[in-house]
């Protein structure tokens, strides 16, 4: 080749790398020898083969490799659940065909679109009411710490959230999973392969008889138990499947007896469905049964409590 100068170049080399270390030797040799003088040593060794030279190279770009996973880290998110909200997460991974971490991690992303989208129209303090509501309506008093692990970027935009709204990061979390399971199809298809598989007869037939020990005179020790306070007779009611029980009243409930909530459910419907027919004379007419089961905000209504107790019972409907 001719340099710029005019000054002709003859290199030799067996492939393409060689060529070029041969080169860029001969281009230090054209240097003059006062400016050669300062510049640091140049190896002219040539790599034996490309093999060589590649492997020469190679410890770069594993560098660059190790930056990007490196960037690309998982962060840890620890938090506390119900014991029955963690088993739900676990087979909707199991139900996927993925693993726990992988299931959580995409309950999380998605919560935490959801919460996003829905705090431009909703209070977002109104919505994290509602959300945690939602994890605490999960069946059992037990819970449990585990460990979620999440890309970077996911993480700290969870603990960026939940700074925000001045929550921990745990807290925070459980709401964002709670929500995405109330919309995920997976924990959908899950809850009701459970149900059909534990609401068998004997079941039911046992839930009826722990909710008979404890109707009557007994539900006024029962009532404080499940958010109803000194409330008997809409305890009563509840037991006797008349009325509509909001879900957190019907898990604690659930607790108290010591029943799946599900098959106390079935229980309570039927208990309704084999309601007697009062007794009456006969100038009080024709005895009436009920046909379906009272909403829970008319019950509470009809009671014409105080105000403020009013308003206590039916915000536990949400």
């Amino acid at each position: 080749m001719t340099l710029a100068n005019g000054q002709p170049v003859v290199v030799t080399g067996k492939d393409e790398p060689h060529l070029l270390l041969g080169l860029m030797s001969v281009l230090v040799e054209l240097i003059p020898a006062d400016e050669r003088s300062a510049m640091p040593p140049v190896s002219r060794t040539v790599p034996a083969d490309k093999q060589t030279l590649e492997a020469t190279m190679q410890p770069t770009a594993t560098t660059k490799i190790t930056d990007e996973r490196t960037q690309a880290a998982r962060l840890q998110i620890g938090l506390t659940t119900k014991v029955s909200l963690h088993e739900l997460v676990r087979r909707v991974a199991k139900r996927r065909g993925v693993s726990l971490s992988i299931a959580a991690r995409d309950l999380v992303q998605d919560g935490l679109t959801r919460f996003d989208k829905e705090s431009r129209t909703v209070d977002p303090s109104e919505l994290l009411t509602d959300y945690e509501r939602t994890a605490n309506d999960y069946e059992g008093a037990d819970s449990e710490s585990w460990i979620i692990r999440a890309d970077r970027r996911l993480v700290m935009r969870t603990r960026l959230r939940a700074g925000e709204y001045e929550r921990s990061l745990s807290s925070f979390t459980n709401f964002l999973l709670a929500n995405a399971l109330s919309h995920c199809p997976h924990a959908a298809a899950v809850r009701e392969a459970t149900t059909s598989s534990i609401t068998s007869d004997e079941a039911v037939v046992e839930a009826i008889k722990a909710i008979e020990r404890v109707s009557g005179v007994k539900a006024r020790a029962l009532a404080p138990q499940i958010d109803l306070g000194e409330q008997r007779g809409l305890t009563n009611m509840i037991l006797g499947g008349s009325v509509l029980a909001p879900a957190r009243v019907l898990a604690k409930l659930a607790v108290v007896l010591k029943k799946p909530l599900d098959v106390v459910s079935v229980a309570l419907e039927r208990r309704f469905a084999t309601q007697c027919v009062p007794a009456f004379k006969a100038t009080d007419g024709k005895p009436t049964v009920q046909a379906e089961r009272k909403a829970w905000s008319v019950a509470v209504k009809e009671l014409q409590l105080p105000a403020e107790e009013q308003e206590r019972l039916l915000n536990l409907e949400g």
